[in-house]
């Protein structure tokens, strides 16, 4: 019988306790059992994970024999089998109990976790300061321990002493990575948030090790500039939202030289996990577009890894696993300005509604900078007024979608009519990385869907963009056929000269034969 109720112990022991655990921490937080009795039997919860409510259950008594060196020898659990565990354990006619399962089966421990919760004899209670933690002055029994993450284990507790090891719930989570805004305009200072959800320990049983930092990674292209971290949360509950008073705000650190922001979480003395087991840390940044990004296409990826670091100086995370990234996408417009034939017209003047780089990219397309000129810039750098060169092309990069631009054209070609309204476009959401535009005028210089010898064509092979066609016509003229316009005096001048000089002809050849 007493065999058998040690294989009862070693099996309960060995399926009921799950496993996460570093070696024994030089300190320990100590907690006595309160009733009194003359045992003093002893559990330890190695991997105890800070801010985590540990509660201590008997279920059944035990009776000790001991050998003269005062460890247990043998050992008989004692009581009376809940009719709610009737299933899993059998009393027999001295009351010893032995178990019916080897080993206890998940739906055994999901019955005994349950019932204790709600009828069990609770010996002890306490939360953890993320030391191992020794609860002491216990009676010898058959005792089940809980979690306020739901872990339970059953352990033999007299032994007399007892070493059961914590899983701390799950490991560190993949980290979610989101931008306020992903359709951008370049300058737009746009806001990141990294989260993710941490463990105090990574492994399984004796072998798991502490985790004593985690470092966040992020690409930074070039397409960013000017990036300040914000703010650094630990969120202890896992809430972020509707429980914000466990939350400690950590001192900001800025990205390093590596692109890397390193959060401890152990004390660096002690070596005991800072922050609750399950927190949830999150992380703000903020950074400007620059004129670097890519437009439309595929858009602009920035990705975060997450790794931590462990109290056996190895690494953990990192890869696809404890990955996320970002994209932000920027667009832009192209202006053709052609006559009624189709050909290019330079020297047409259009005002922006907004200022642009008077510098053009490598590309030749001018760079939105502000929507009003801030005060103090130098109005050399930046402009709204544009003139068309000899390509009849202007190509402006960075704007959102969405948005309708009204360009004014202020001057008009030499010999041709200025525009009477604004050119109005709107830049729309392109997955294309090139442009290859092509329309056709009808006879009256209008655009047509029909294909017509007149063909106005915009290329770009390295932007894509949306392009609007805008057409202007030769000025008016004074008719020489047709009505009178100026004809009419230059027959009535004619007819004046003719007559005078008729009339001086007759006058001469008069004045000679009088004499």
């Amino acid at each position: 019988m007493k065999s058998a109720l040690r294989k009862l112990t070693s099996v309960a022991v060995a399926v009921l306790m799950t496993a996460l655990l570093v070696p024994a921490a030089a300190l320990a937080q100590s907690v006595p059992a309160t009733t009194p009795h003359s045992d003093n039997a002893k559990i330890t919860i190695q991997n105890a994970a800070k801010g985590e409510t540990y509660s201590v259950y008997k279920l059944f008594d035990a009776q000790v024999a001991k050998n003269s060196e005062e460890t247990s020898d043998s050992i008989v659990y004692t009581g009376t089998v809940p009719t709610e565990l009737s299933a899993y354990f059998a009393e027999d006619d001295n009351g010893y109990i032995t178990a019916k399962e080897k080993p206890l089966s998940p739906a055994a421990i999901t019955a005994i976790t349950n019932y204790v919760k709600a009828k069990g004899e609770l010996a002890v209670s306490a939360t953890s300061d993320g030391t191992a933690l020794e609860f002491t002055n216990l009676q010898y029994g058959y005792y089940v321990v809980t979690t306020t993450q739901g872990t339970a284990i059953s352990v033999d507790s007299t032994n007399p002493d007892v070493t059961i090891y914590d899983k701390n719930g799950k490991a560190p989570g993949k980290p979610v990575k989101k931008v306020d805004d992903a359709d951008v305009y370049i300058g737009q200072t746009v806001t990141y948030t990294v989260s993710f959800s941490t463990s105090n320990y990574e492994g399984e049983g004796a072998t798991a090790k502490k985790i004593t930092s985690y470092t966040i990674e992020d690409t930074l292209p070039t397409f960013l500039s000017n990036v300040i971290v914000k703010s650094i949360l630990v969120d202890n509950d896992g809430d972020t939202t509707t429980t914000t008073n466990d939350q400690t705000t950590l001192t900001v650190t800025q990205f390093d030289d590596e692109k890397k922001i390193v959060i401890p979480w152990t004390n660096t003395t002690t070596g005991e996990s800072l922050y609750k087991n399950g927190a949830t840390v999150v992380i703000t940044y903020e950074a400007t577009v620059t004129d670097t990004a890519a437009i439309a296409g595929t858009g602009n990826t920035n990705t975060v890894t997450l790794t931590w670091a462990k109290d056996d100086n190895t690494t953990g995370g990192g890869g696809t696993n404890y990955s996320d990234e970002e994209t932000i996408k920027t667009y832009a417009i192209a202006l053709k300005k052609v006559d009624d034939a189709g050909k290019s017209l330079t020297g047409a003047t259009f005002e922006l509604p907004f200022y642009v780089k008077k510098a053009t990219d490598a590309n030749g397309a001018y760079i939105y900078a502000f929507e009003t000129l801030p005060e103090g810039s130098n109005t050399e750098d930046y402009t709204n007024s544009i003139t068309t060169p000899d390509t009849g092309e202007i190509t402006i990069k960075g704007l959102q979608s969405g948005a309708e631009v009204s360009i004014t054209e202020t001057a008009a070609p030499n010999g041709y009519n200025r525009l009477t309204s604004p050119v109005k476009v709107t830049p729309s959401k392109l997955t294309e990385t090139q442009t290859n535009f092509t329309t056709y005028l009808n006879e009256n210089g209008e655009i047509t869907n029909q294909e017509t010898t007149k063909v106005v064509t915009y290329q770009n092979n390295n932007i894509a963009a949306d392009v609007v066609v805008v057409v202007n016509k030769a000025g008016s003229t004074l008719p020489s056929t047709g009505g009178i316009g100026t004809t009419i005096f230059y027959v009535g001048g004619g007819i004046l000269i003719v007559g005078a000089l008729a009339a001086f002809i007759i006058k001469r050849r008069s004045k000679k034969h009088t004499a």
